[in-house]
């Protein structure tokens, strides 16, 4: 015969684990936005750019332009590409979800070539996304410039 006591345990731990995950899910979800939104900048793809971005996104550039989704989309167009596609790299993710509406902030790291120079850079980025039928998109990026460490001497 099976303890009543041991099988409220069992469904309590499901139950608790289940909330976790729950929890969990959408940090998860919403770090995959923004690498797949950095993936397709990376890669001047304008069709995935619209596929995560809400119809009234907004980017705040590194120069400090305020580009509308329209503007946004035209820069990224496959012609404009030049040279290898590179990648962004996230890290120090800070996520904060608000029931429909989530704060993303990350440290992006890469690499370009410029004039034949391979150089090196860091963005602080923040994203606010939102909930849109059952899945999150992006509605505003905001980029910052992080100074390289400055030589001691």
């Amino acid at each position: 015969m099976i303890d009543v006591r041991k099988l409220l345990l069992i469904m309590v731990v499901a139950v608790a684990s289940a909330a976790v995950q729950a929890e969990e899910s959408p940090q998860q979800a919403l770090l995959q936005l923004v690498q797949s939104y950095s993936d397709a900048q990376i890669g001047f793809e304008p069709q995935k750019i619209d596929a995560v971005v809400t119809r009234d996104f907004i980017e705040v550039s590194p120069a400090g332009e305020v580009d509308p989704r329209e503007k946004v989309l035209g820069f990224y167009e496959p012609s404009r590409k030049k040279g290898d596609p590179q990648r962004f790299i996230a890290s120090e993710p800070v996520v904060r979800v608000f029931g429909n509406a989530a704060s993303v902030i990350v440290n992006l790291t890469g690499s370009a070539t410029v004039n034949g120079e391979k150089r090196s850079f860091s963005f602080r980025a923040g994203y606010l996304a939102v909930k849109e039928g059952g899945q999150w998109k992006l509605a505003s990026a905001q980029y910052t410039g992080i100074r390289p460490p400055k030589n001691p001497g």
